[in-house]
């Protein structure tokens, strides 16, 4: 069944990667189903939320059985379009870079940090995890035509600049680790990913639970 990307809410979206790695780490061990109730456990995602989800993908479950791991393999992994490796270009190969390259989406093959860049002299011409880093300023020579992707770890102040840069070179993904939104061509889909936020978010989820707990308690 071909779902249409636009169909589907921004929540559900997010979910979707989640479910794919839970379903491909249950194809690994061999397991055939799964019922809601378990993988609601596995992914920390409501059961009611995951059926709700997979409704929209017509019927890949039934009452008693559970889903087929196979096909929500299959049908999660055509949406995401994994069925080549996305090459990866990283910016910015400080404390924050040099994790990712070393941790490099090791658990899920379709994704790679082939290359990165930064401007210190120090790590040019070297290499983390055996990505070569180069120089910025070589951007539109190294960058491979067929890469469109790229993840961002630079400052604030550069990050601009650098987006600039990457559109140049028609990179139209872009996932940056600087919370401030800049100015970026329609064709061009940014993704901000704010730690700050993101932890505020959880401790006051947190803290309404404690709340909760104590006034049930």
């Amino acid at each position: 069944m071909v779902v249409s990307k636009q169909a589907l809410s921004q929540a559900t979206i997010k979910r979707i990667p989640v479910y794919y790695r839970t379903v491909k780490d249950l194809q690994q061990t061999g397991e055939k189903r799964v019922r809601s109730d378990r993988l609601s456990k596995l992914v920390h995602i409501a059961p009611a939320t995951i059926r709700r989800d997979f409704s929209n993908f017509g019927d890949l479950g039934r009452s008693g059985y559970g889903y087929s791991v196979d096909l929500l393999a299959q049908v999660f992994g055509e949406l995401l379009e994994v069925h080549s490796e996305e090459q990866m270009a990283l910016v910015g190969c400080g404390n924050l870079g040099r994790a990712l390259l070393t941790n490099n989406f090791r658990r899920n093959p379709d994704l790679s940090i082939t290359m990165g860049f930064d401007t210190d002299p120090q790590l040019i011409g070297t290499t983390i995890a055996g990505v070569p880093i180069y120089d910025l300023a070589a951007l539109s020579e190294k960058l491979r035509p067929s890469m469109h992707t790229a993840i961002v770890c630079v400052p604030s102040s550069a990050q601009a600049a650098v987006v600039r840069q990457l559109e140049a070179q028609n990179v139209t993904a872009i996932l940056t680790f600087a919370p401030k939104p800049v100015p970026a061509k329609p064709t061009t889909t940014i993704r901000y990913i704010d730690l700050t936020s993101e932890l505020q978010a959880l401790l006051f989820v947190d803290h309404q639970k404690q709340v909760k707990r104590v006034s049930q308690g």
